[in-house]
């Protein structure tokens, strides 16, 4: 007698992706979206990264009131005319901005972090943009790699 064991994934799937390379921070009241990210399928088994540019991150089940959240870390964003350079980071869900990192941070180094409780649906990209906004003189920064900057879903 044969047997078929059906298994499926129950509940959600929590999902992550961390910046592989630097990045120049987007500057000048331009805000733009943080690219080249990899999928951590190590820690968060229901990681996908999408987009020509490695720039989203894609749901791969539903979640109702799941956190979602972005660190940026950013080094380089020097002051010009004795002010600091000011940051910010957002979130998008698809299209829609869902959290906008309040107030801005000053450079010259630190971490951008936002965060939202939305409902996810299944192929729901999360993407992050971030605005660097220098005093004249001053330089914008550049997002780190490492595992302090990411996107997650859970």
């Amino acid at each position: 007698m044969s047997f078929v064991i059906v298994a499926g994934i129950s509940g959600s799937l929590p999902a992550r992706m961390t910046k592989s390379g630097t990045q120049p921070m987007p500057e000048d009241d331009e805000w733009g979206q943080i690219t080249g990210w990899v999928a951590d399928t190590e820690g968060y088994p229901g990681s996908v990264v999408v987009g020509t540019k490695k720039e989203g991150l894609k749901a791969l089940s539903e979640q109702k009131s799941a956190t979602v959240t972005a660190a940026i870390a950013y080094t380089g964003a020097t002051k010009g005319r004795g002010a600091a350079t000011k940051l910010q980071a957002r979130l998008r869900v698809n299209s829609t901005i869902v959290a906008t990192s309040q107030p801005p941070m000053d450079g010259p180094a630190g971490t951008l972090s936002v965060s939202a409780t939305v409902d996810i649906a299944v192929g729901d990209v999360v993407t992050v943009e971030a605005l660097s906004v220098p005093v004249s003189g001053g330089e914008a920064g550049t997002v780190s790699a490492n595992t302090g900057t990411f996107v997650q879903i859970t």
